[in-house]
């Protein structure tokens, strides 16, 4: 009979996973340049995101306001607005295309202010780094871990993707009603 030890050592697990992020309070409310936003970002998003070779650039963010997932800088500056949304583009263009980022950004604009769109997904990723945490130190053998861990997250893009999709096309009209 295998024992219940976790395949990872009991201290430093926590620093695979995402650090939390800071809440729109957290956010500076100050005007900041390209290279500040670049560097507070970075720091905003953590170990799993630093050097893969992925970081957000200055023509990415461009590239984010051409295609109006985010709002335009005023005068070169960028406020909490830009760096909440730059923190959420960073994480979900892992798992979603641009077009459906930019949905699930403007649905939420519209349905919420700014603050609580942004708090409440910081609260939903704090909720599923915890339950992959939870999950990944309670395994007893890394091999199943990793499948595991690799299944259920391909199987949740697939189903984000098929959800993103949803919000990306256009309106389909309801089918009339039987009188």
């Amino acid at each position: 009979m295998k024992s219940s030890r976790s395949i990872l050592p009991a201290s430093g697990v926590e620093g695979l996973f995402f650090t939390p992020l800071p809440r729109w309070a957290d956010l500076p409310d100050l005007d900041l340049y390209m290279d500040q936003v670049l560097e507070l970002v970075r720091r905003s998003l953590g170990k799993p995101f630093s050097g893969d070779g992925k970081e957000l650039t200055s023509s990415m963010v461009n590239n984010y306001v051409k295609h109006k997932v985010m709002p335009p800088p005023l005068r070169k500056r960028y406020g909490r607005e830009h760096l909440a949304c730059l923190i959420m583009i960073c994480l979900l263009k892992r798992a979603l295309p641009l077009p459906a980022i930019r949905s699930l950004l403007d649905t939420g604009r519209e349905a919420e202010t700014m603050p609580v769109f942004y708090d409440s997904f910081c609260a939903s990723l704090d909720g599923a780094a915890a339950v992959a945490l939870r999950e990944l130190t309670a395994c007893e053998e890394r091999e199943a871990s990793s499948l595991a861990l690799a299944v259920d997250a391909s199987t949740r893009a697939v189903c984000a993707l098929a959800l993103a999709s949803l919000l990306c096309s256009p309106d389909v009209p309801e089918p009339e009603k039987k009188a």
